[in-house]
Formats: C-alpha cells, structure tokens, sequence
C-alpha cells in the first residue's frame, strides 16, 4: 500500500511536465515564423529605405549659384560673395568709389541666365543671354541688353523683371571688377565663372548676340544656374 500511494503522484507530475514541453514547443513552433516574418518585414523597410536613398543620391539635383567666386565658393546673394572675399581672400578696405574712380572705361560683357516673355504669350529662358556694361565716371552703365527672339512667332522677347536684371548686372561687373582690380590675389585660380561649353540647342538665328558680332564671347557656365526662379520651358 505504502507503494501505491506515490505512484500515482510521480505519474501526475511527469505527465504535466510532458504536457508542459508539448505547450511550449507548440507554442514555439507558432511563435517563430511570426518573429521571422515581423524580421523579414523589417529587412524589407530597412531595403526599401536604402533604396530610397541611393535612388536620392543618384538623382540628387546640383546646386545652381547666382554668384561664384574664382575659387569656385558659391553664393545666392552678393553680399555673401563680399563678405567670402573679405574673410577668405582676406580684402579688408574693399572700396568700391575707389575701384570705380582707378577702373573708368572699365567694359565687360556678361552671360547670364534669364526668363523671358513674348508677346504672343509664349515664355522661356536663356542661359546665352547676354549684356555689355561700362565704367563711366563712376557708374556702371548698361550699354547694351542684347535681344533673344520667340521660337513661336520670331519676335523680340522682353526680359521678365528688368529692374531686378539690370541690379544683377551691375553686381556682377562688379565681381570682375574685383578681379581686374586684385589680379596678384585671384591669378592663382584658373577658374573662370563664366567658362564653361556652349549650351546644346541654342539657336544662332534668334540670338541677336549671335547675329550681331558672330557668337559669344563669354560662354555658358556649366557649374551654376544663376537665377532662383524655375523657367516653364527652355527653347535656346
């Protein structure tokens, strides 16, 4: 008797211990293609973030400056470029009266980027426009804005915001100017912000610049665009 009173003990806990390793290695056997999944997922974002990257970085859009110096520093605003000559090139007395008063006759040509409206409606932009300026007494004077004709009707194209042009203009002389001026300081950079290949598509025909004096002296700089404003459409 004595025997029989712990069999039956010793048997129920070997069978709850059985029923206990079933349990948990169902339990396992449900839980890990769960965890495998949720990693799966994971590894899928991680992959698509990367990619997602990658594809940023390959198409990663340049970008463009209104003002670059011969030490190829870009800048959006001209007082940005002044104050990169002061610090960097170490041009302290920068004294435009004084330059201006030393550099009269001073005249230069400059290719710019621009939008453009024609009457007809139509509107596109340049990277070959293109203006003649001169010291005189002081002043910088615009001498001369050459013209870009419509692709549409063939007719002269106005600039948009002329005001704000002609206020760029004058800024950039004035970066040439600089150079011209402290030539032992900038001779040691060979790069010239307005060098660069002439751009692909330009039409001679409607280039009033082109027409008049048989191409451009300055041509387009591959390195920057220099006006902020997006163009609907671009014909030369």
């Amino acid at each position: 008797m004595f025997n029989v009173k712990f069999r039956f003990p010793v048997l129920f806990l070997l069978t709850r211990r059985i029923r206990f390793f079933q349990q948990t290695f169902e339990r396992k056997l449900v839980t890990t293609p769960l965890l495998l999944q949720g990693k799966k997922v994971q590894n899928n974002s991680e992959k698509k973030i990367e990619n997602k990257e990658t594809t940023f970085q390959k198409g990663e859009k340049r970008t463009y400056y209104k003002y670059i110096c011969k030490c190829k520093t870009g800048f959006n605003t001209f007082q940005e470029f002044l104050d990169h000559v002061k610090s960097l090139h170490q041009i302290k007395n920068l004294n435009f009266t004084e330059i201006l008063e030393k550099r009269n006759g001073f005249e230069r040509e400059i290719t710019f980027y621009w939008n453009l409206s024609c009457q007809c409606g139509n509107k596109f932009s340049s990277s070959l426009c293109c203006a003649r300026l001169k010291v005189n007494n002081g002043k910088i004077e615009i001498l001369k804005k050459y013209r870009l004709h419509c692709l549409k009707c063939k007719r002269s194209a106005q600039f948009d915001k002329e005001k704000l042009l002609d206020e760029f203009l004058r800024e950039r002389i004035k970066q040439k100017l600089i150079y011209n001026f402290y030539k032992k300081i900038f001779d040691q950079f060979d790069y010239e912000p307005s060098g660069g290949k002439v751009l692909e598509g330009h039409i001679p025909e409607l280039c009033e610049k082109c027409q008049s004096h048989g191409g451009h002296q300055e041509q387009i700089n591959l390195f920057r665009r220099p006006f902020i404003l997006k163009p609907k459409s671009n014909y030369h």
